[in-house]
């Protein structure tokens, strides 16, 4: 029985070894965000919601179409004691002669597109986070080598002191104080191994639980490579894009709620297709069939369309005044990366000087210290200040990339635009792959355009309303988009972008 129990305790004990055994998988920044876009839950969430948005338009439609249906019956007459079953077809369908189909249709068109754009803003937030938390865990791991090597440092200083104390060198309090700083070091390296565990948790959550970890690369400066340019970003935003469709679906409808005391007209069909007994008093008769109209003219609805027309007006004003409110808000993120941005720039610059000087200082503070020239006192204050203004090296450094991460960010570049595709930040990195989904980045548009070209009506009435494109992106002359399509070319190709 001890046997079996020392095996199994064994086996266990092989099994738990064998599970903390498994490494995570080293992979690039481009490798990382393909595998987010594959396999991060909440954004496969999003894609079915935007396909549930999607389906449910074209189930919300099909009332406008006619329906058929196959009609049984039976009934009794007791004081004559017959008994008549018959059997048929019936069609009805009503009649749109308001103009509410049309307006209704283009209206959840547009929610639909509300949706995509929110998924878009959505998933424009989550790489950037994603980004932001692979360079934080590059700078992270440098930070735990960092304090590695202090804590080398520190403990050769430790050695070189007990060996001064043995040949009564120095007294007593110096072998303290070395101890101390060697303590110091080992709790500078656990917080430092913790705080890059921690962000390599969030690298796998993003990742769909998949356990990864920055391949190792030399550590780079980066480079300020972003086009801002407040325009575009207005135009390429998708959370700006959602404001704008929002804002014309709420005008949709509100002329759609003013038309409800409009006149409706139902059409209604009837054939028996067989009765039994074949003479009876059954409309319509056996192999006969039957046609109606029904014109309804609504008088007083209780105020309800009144009243939902205020509703439809407010709604208006609400959706202008979160679209005024988003546009001031890309001016903001847009001033604020750029001065974090030129901070980080400056930080970095500065700090990598005084890294220069701390290092220099520390290597002589050191060898004076070693020959009996120098006092411990100086020796740990140049350790400390060495240890402080790398410290600061590396953050000013992931300053830079987080900066750049949020101007890409408040362009919109980490999304497809309105075609579906994708910006210039996500093609430096390769990863213009379509996120996986049935029919999640599917578009009504071309149905909508349809529409309004249908309706010449409504052109006529925003005659007065600036012209702008589909979901509120300027208009663009032929000239301009040639202009852009020759400098995205020539940015591609100084980038090595096919």
């Amino acid at each position: 029985m001890k046997k079996r129990l020392f095996i199994l305790s064994l086996f266990l004990t092989l099994l738990m070894s064998a599970g903390e055994s498994v490494a995570a998988v080293s992979m690039s920044l481009e490798q990382y965000l393909r595998e987010i876009l594959l396999n991060n839950h909440s954004l496969r969430a999003g894609v079915k919601s935007v396909e549930a948005d999607y389906y449910s338009v074209l189930a919300a439609v099909g009332t406008q179409r006619p329906s058929l249906a196959l009609t049984a019956g039976e009934s009794l007459v007791t004081h004559k004691g017959d008994d008549t079953t018959t059997l048929g077809l019936a069609l009805t369908h009503r009649i749109d002669i308001s103009g509410k189909y049309s307006l209704d249709e283009r209206q959840r068109i547009l929610g639909y597109e509300v949706s995509r754009a929110q998924f878009d803003a959505n998933l424009n937030s989550l790489i950037a986070t994603a980004e932001e938390t692979w360079w934080s865990a590059v700078m992270a791991r440098e930070n735990v080598r960092l304090q590695q090597e202090v804590l080398t440092q520190r403990s050769e200083n430790h050695r070189v002191t007990m060996e001064k104390y043995r040949q009564e060198l120095v007294p007593r309090l110096d072998i303290v104080r070395s101890e101390a700083q060697v303590v110091e070091a080992e709790s500078q390296v656990k917080e430092a191994e913790t705080a890059y565990q921690n962000l390599l948790a969030n690298l796998s959550y993003l990742a769909g639980g998949l356990d990864v970890e920055p391949e190792g690369q030399e550590l780079r400066v980066p480079k300020f490579d972003v086009e801002v340019d407040y325009t575009d970003a207005l135009a390429f935003r998708p959370d700006v894009r959602s404001a704008r469709l929002s804002v014309e679906r709420a005008k949709l409808v509100k002329k759609l709620t003013g038309k409800g005391l409009s006149p409706t007209l139902d059409f209604s069909s009837q054939w028996t297709a067989w009765s039994d007994p074949e003479v009876t008093n059954t409309v319509p008769k056996k192999g006969e069939a039957s046609f109606g109209l029904s014109l309804k003219l609504p008088i007083f609805d209780g105020h309800q369309t009144k009243y939902g027309v205020l509703n439809a007006d407010r709604m208006i004003q609400a959706a202008e005044s979160k679209l005024q409110s988003l546009e001031e808000e890309t001016r903001r993120d847009i001033a604020v990366a750029m001065n974090n941005w030129k901070n980080a720039e400056a930080a970095e610059v500065d700090r990598k000087r005084q890294v220069e000087r701390a290092q220099e200082e520390l290597h002589i503070t050191e060898l004076m210290y070693s020959e009996g020239m120098g006092a411990q006192i100086d020796l740990i204050n140049a350790q400390v200040s060495y240890r402080s203004v790398s410290t600061e090296y590396l953050a000013a450094v992931r300053d830079m990339y987080v900066a750049l991460v949020s101007l890409r960010k408040a362009m919109g570049d980490y999304a497809p635009d309105e075609d579906g595709t994708w910006r210039e930040a996500v093609a430096r990195y390769g990863k213009g792959n379509e996120v996986l989904g049935e029919v999640g980045l599917k578009s009504l548009r071309d149905t909508r355009v349809q529409l309004e070209k249908k309706d010449p009506a409504e052109k006529a009435g925003s005659a007065t309303a600036p012209a702008v494109k589909p979901f509120g992106v300027p208009p663009a002359s032929e000239e301009e988009v040639a202009e852009v399509k020759a400098a995205l070319r020539k940015i591609y190709q100084e980038r090595g972008i096919e």
